[in-house]
């Protein structure tokens, strides 16, 4: 008997663009299993930050400890009335939510990472159970917690080898003959939205602004030559690291806005189609194919320079706008969904832990919920 599913997922993007809500339907035998699982993202949407809620978010990690926390309750209280609002306005059945909630800290190799949005108070205002906090479980057994969006690869996209997500920052997966690997590469959307801001713009529309600018090899030298981008997989990047080791620098330096972006645009570039270019060896088909997906898939110029430094021998693959702009949020869904079956949601071939872990916390009316058939 096929098991159907209604899930909502919720992500907030490190670029602070807003809360993205995606409501999916999943459907199997019995229970899930990996290539298995059919599904659709049927309604999605982006709801933008307030300013004060972009100002107050942009100042969490100086916060006290009291303020902090007083900022995850009211941010879980914002995101239930969201989704409540999203639910009654497309009229939807929903099963759960999944949050992944707004990253504050990420430092895996001291024990921790931080998501704000509080998953109790999110559930109490939008009438439904709630899973969050998909990262510590792996995290306390030795992993990254990061990235996460491999595992969706893993379950719903097998179609494909490769996988570049260009979100606030970019990170790669790819299908191996010994399984699936994936990690952090480049701080991106972040960085580039924060010098667009300069110009009073939310973002550089096609890369139009960066396309115009002239690359700064003295600018372009002292970010690529950064440890991170020399240290081997699997690794991660937390949003502070961004912010000091590439968006304050960047912004900082003596030059135009425009050079600064196509400085920046080549930097993202580089730094993907050579982490590409090193796992083509070990990827398990002979005819590459690589999914995109992500915010920075409608930098059209961001694009082209990707293609130009990925070798030929790999196609470049732009899914429909639903996935490009959703793909997170779908994966949130399906972690909340594997947890409930009990189900590994997480690889250790990605993150380097010790072994799998069933991540998230539940919140709400955990007791009487079920799935329909």
């Amino acid at each position: 008997m096929k098991k159907i599913h209604h899930i909502i997922g919720l992500m907030s993007g490190s670029s602070l663009d807003g809360l993205d809500i995606a409501f999916c339907r999943f459907e199997f035998d019995e229970s899930p299993k990996k290539g298995q699982v059919q599904w659709q993202i049927i309604e999605s949407t982006t709801i933008p930050y307030p300013m004060d809620w972009q100002n107050r978010l942009r100042k969490t990690t100086s916060m006290s400890a009291a303020e902090l926390l007083e900022t995850d309750a009211a941010l879980g209280r914002w995101m239930g009335q969201e989704v409540k609002k999203f639910i009654h306005g497309k009229e939807l059945k929903v099963d759960l939510v999944a949050s992944h909630g707004h990253t504050v800290f990420h430092f895996p190799e001291k024990g921790y990472s931080l998501q704000i949005g509080n998953g109790n108070h999110l559930s109490e205002k939008c009438g439904l159970p709630v899973i969050y906090d998909f990262r510590m479980a792996d995290i306390a057994a030795g992993g990254q917690g990061a990235p996460l969006a491999p595992v969706v690869d893993e379950w719903l996209f097998t179609d494909y080898d490769f996988f570049l997500n260009l979100g606030g920052i970019a990170n790669v997966a790819c299908h191996t003959k010994d399984g699936l690997v994936g990690y952090d590469v480049i701080g991106a959307n972040q960085t580039l939205d924060a010098l667009a801001g300069k110009l009073g713009l939310a973002y550089d529309k096609g890369g139009q602004i960066a396309a115009q600018g002239t690359i700064n090899h003295q600018l372009f030298e002292s970010i690529q030559q950064i440890g991170f981008f020399q240290e081997n997989y699997p690794k991660s990047l937390d949003n502070q690291w961004v912010v000091k080791n590439m968006t304050q620098p960047i912004l900082a330096f003596n030059d135009s806005i425009p050079n600064k972006m196509a400085t920046m645009v080549e930097l993202i570039a580089k730094n993907i189609g050579t982490e590409i270019n090193q796992l083509l060896p070990i990827a398990k088909r002979e005819k590459h194919q690589m999914l995109v997906t992500g915010g920075g898939t409608h930098n059209t110029f961001l694009m082209e320079k990707i293609n130009h430094y990925c070798d030929d021998h790999l196609e470049i693959i732009i899914p429909k706008k639903e996935i490009i702009d959703s793909k997170e949020s779908l994966l949130i869904a399906l972690l909340g969904l594997l947890n409930f079956y009990g189900v590994p949601n997480s690889s250790p071939t990605v993150t380097g832990a010790n072994q799998n872990t069933l991540g998230g916390v539940w919140a709400g009316d955990i007791i009487n919920l079920s799935f329909g058939t």
